[in-house]
């Protein structure tokens, strides 16, 4: 098995995007483990898995969101680095081994993501090693003693923000953060979509309600966690409003509409008194 890097993969129902990466990785990369965890019930992922891949250790959780996941995944990483990526994340063949090079000559890092690009390009700057405060979070390489040390990502946070405030704590502890300009990576789905599939039409609305609910609360509980409350509140009651306002407009003409606009007004209403980021779908029962 490789002694170097451990790939470590969340999902929620992204079954054929999860394979495909199994195959991908497998090819390009010699005797690497992949550890899979899979925010559903899905035993068929599952079954496929232990069936045909040794290499891969698959958990199945019930939805504990992006940051946990990956928390989760990385308590049975045993090598010295391992990298992320989201299930509709694709790379190329040489993009993890590039940001290893990197990383050696690195040597302590917060993170480093490969460039996010359409099409694999050629680089024409000089400089491969680009410093920077945030960067994606669709692909990032980790220094396994480094992400343990500093507690992985914050499980307060379910959805969104996540990747900020792990970052920010980055900033903080002087742990730097870069982009590897001969590393590449691209999204295979358009970013206002979801690589998760479901079963019918109303999951699918109920997942949606659910975005709205979390990208308020956890939006709110990162601006309290760095700038406190007064800033935090100032900076979104203003928010707050325009959302009732709308709420008002679009409750008897468009329902759909305003039940989620009502979403987005509880999540927010739920971080500024203090409640966990507890919503979930009705659907997400495990």
């Amino acid at each position: 098995m490789n002694k170097l890097v451990t790939i470590v993969i969340t999902s929620y129902r992204s079954r054929e995007l999860i394979l495909s990466h199994i195959k991908i990785l497998n090819k390009n990369i010699k005797n690497v483990k992949i550890i899979i965890v899979e925010n559903s019930r899905d035993k068929i992922l599952q079954k496929i898995i232990q069936k045909k891949y040794k290499n891969v250790q698959i958990f199945l959780q019930k939805n504990i969101g992006f940051g946990s996941a990956i928390n989760y995944g990385a308590k049975f990483v045993k090598t010295k680095y391992f990298f992320i990526m989201n299930p509709d994340t694709k790379i190329y063949k040489n993009t993890i081994n590039n940001l290893l090079l990197s990383a050696k000559k690195i040597k302590t890092f917060g993170g480093l993501s490969p460039e996010l690009v359409d099409i694999q390009k050629k680089n024409t700057s000089k400089k491969i090693i680009i410093e920077k405060k945030k960067i994606s979070a669709g692909a990032i390489l980790f220094q396994t003693k480094i992400f343990k040390k500093i507690k992985g990502f914050d499980e307060n946070i379910f959805l969104y923000y996540e990747e900020n405030d792990f970052f920010k704590r980055c900033n903080l502890l002087n742990l730097k953060l870069y982009v590897i300009k001969d590393s590449f990576y691209y999204h295979s789905i358009k970013s206002d979509s979801s690589s998760a599939i479901f079963d019918n039409i109303n999951e699918k609305f109920y997942a949606n309600l659910m975005s709205g609910w979390h990208g308020q609360w956890s939006k709110f509980y990162y601006l309290k966690k760095y700038n406190g409350y007064g800033y935090s509140f100032l900076k979104c009651f203003p928010n707050l409003l325009v959302n009732i306002l709308q709420l008002i407009l679009n409750i008897f003409i468009r329902p759909k509409k305003a039940k989620y606009i009502y979403y987005k007004i509880e999540g927010l209403i739920c971080s500024m008194i203090g409640l966990n980021s507890f919503k979930r779908s009705k659907f997400d029962k495990f």
